[in-house]
Parts: C-alpha cells; structure tokens; sequence
C-alpha cells in the first residue's frame, strides 16, 4: 500500500462538480485573480456558476477579468459569453496552506504493466491522475470513477517490459477538486512494489493411501514463462483438532500432506521480492472426516 501525502487547498463552496473541469485556476485568499477568455471576441460579458451578477468586485478588460480580493464567495465557474453564445470556462478555487494525509493504494496483479490505484476523499469530489510513464513520457489525464465511497483509476504502461529490470520508477500524479478542497499531490513506485497475483487456481486433492496429493495452477493473471515468473506457495490446512499450519512450496505446483488433513487452501507471492500474498483461494475440502467415518462402520 501506498501512503502519499499531498496538498489540500481550502475552496469555497461552489456548485457541485459532476466531472473534472478541463480549466481551473487557483488563486491566493484575499489576492487578485486575473482570468482570460479563450476567443477572438473583443468584447465578452461574464456569468459566476451560471448568474449574471457574480457575489465577486471584477474588473472586465476586453478578454480579460480580473477578481479582486478572491474569496470564498468569489470562487466557482466563471464564463464568458458573446451574446448568447458560451466562448470558454474557468473554475477558479480559493487556494490555503493546511495539508492532509491522503492514502492511496496501488496493486498489480501481474508485470504486464497494468495496475490501479485506489483511494478516498471527499463524496463531493471529482478526481483525475496521470503516469509519467517508464520510458519518461508523460501520460493522459485518467478520470477516476467512485465505487463504494472509494476513487479509482486504472492504469497501463505500455513501455513496461516484464523481463527487463526496472531502472525508472513510474510517478503517478493526482488531482481532486471539490466543493471544500483542491488536491494535488504525487509518488514514484516500482510495479515490482505493487505486485499482488490473483489465487492460484485448479487446486485438487486426491487420496493415496495415507496421503493426500495436492496440485493447483498458478492464476491465470500470471505471466508466462512459469520457469521465469515462479511463485511461491503457501498452503494452509486444518487439522482434525481445529488447528491450523501452514507448508511452503517454491515454483512448484504439488506437493503431499497427511489423509488426518480437513481441509485446504492456498495463496502465492513473488519469492524474489516482498509484496503481499495473494488472497487465499476458497477452502476444499479432502473428505477425511467421511474417511473417518467409513472406518468405524
């Protein structure tokens, strides 16, 4: 998991923002803002979120306005106008001082070069965030979705090769705005951080003599060559008694246990680097307790 922290700007109170503004301006509390209309137009006229007589003292000079003494009720969309024409849209924010932890959490499933990025803020918020990607370009802006009181953006870096060595860490750079806050704030990582494989899957067990042998495939998410990209197995079973251990397997996909075991379940990580174990498959059970039972009849 990732923890950024970031600059959190104080705004005002504006109209709710449905998506990411493709202009906006910060300025100073109590300072001036000049801002410019994108047009040949001459002579233009100005709306503040949509009224014609902005809660703002301005300052119009051909294509330009100026906002003196920016203030709360001085912030939010401003548009200029040529009859009943819209020519172009700022949003401008009332920037602050105070700064905020934010946490962000980043996973791979793979080295393909794709991953996500998740984090919280506040329900008013809209979000975007770019790479600067692994051969130094910079990346489009992403719009984030919200999904259970969460952000999320999804990312790909298609300069990302799976069997070189990462020498440039990528950096993702995050923006918010709201009704209350501006955010801006970013991190450089390494994929090989983030990594966290899918379950391994196809786990089977089946009874020889007093053993069990055991086999599963690595998740279906995970890069091939197997002998290149090995994972490491943690497999963890119950015993008759209701305790638990755990048997560690390296870069191979079998392995045997005792027919006492109940039930079994498996996870895998990367064992050259130290990111988190995948989430664990669901439970399988081996049939001991029926095996039991057929023995006392």
């Amino acid at each position: 998991m990732l923890v950024l922290v970031g600059l959190v700007l104080c705004l005002a109170p504006a109209d709710s923002l449905k998506a990411f503004p493709p202009k906006f301006q910060v300025g100073k509390l109590n300072g001036d803002v000049v801002v410019k209309c994108s047009t040949a137009e001459q002579h233009v006229t100005w709306t503040q979120n949509g009224e014609p007589e902005p809660m703002a003292e301005l300052v119009a000079e051909g294509r330009a306005l100026t906002i003196v003494g920016l203030d709360l009720p001085a912030a939010g969309n401003y548009s200029c106008w040529a009859g009943g024409v819209l020519l172009d849209s700022i949003y401008v924010v009332v920037s602050g001082t105070r700064e905020e932890g934010m946490n962000v959490s980043c996973q791979a499933e793979s080295y393909r070069g794709s991953f996500r990025c998740s984090w919280a803020g506040p329900r008013s918020a809209v979000f975007r965030a770019r790479l600067t990607l692994s051969d130094g370009s910079l990346g489009e802006w992403v719009p984030a979705s919200r999904r259970r009181g969460r952000f999320n953006a999804s990312f790909v870096d298609p300069f990302f090769c799976p069997f070189a060595e990462e020498l440039r860490p990528l950096r993702l750079q995050l923006e918010g705005l709201s009704d209350t806050s501006y955010i801006n704030f970013s991190s450089q990582f390494f994929i090989r951080d983030i990594v966290r494989p899918d379950p391994p899957q196809e786990l089977s067990v089946q009874r020889l003599g007093e053993h069990l042998h055991l086999a599963w495939a690595p998740p279906a998410s995970w890069p091939l060559p197997r002998s290149y990209f090995a994972l490491l197995y943690r497999l963890q079973y119950e015993l008759p008694n209701g305790t638990q251990a755990d048997k560690y397997v390296e870069g191979e996909e079998e392995t045997w246990l005792w027919d006492s075991v109940q039930q079994v379940r498996i996870s895998c990580r990367d064992p050259y680097t130290s990111p988190a174990w995948s989430p664990w498959s669901p439970w399988h059970g081996t049939g001991a307790a029926q095996q039991r039972r057929l023995r006392g009849l």
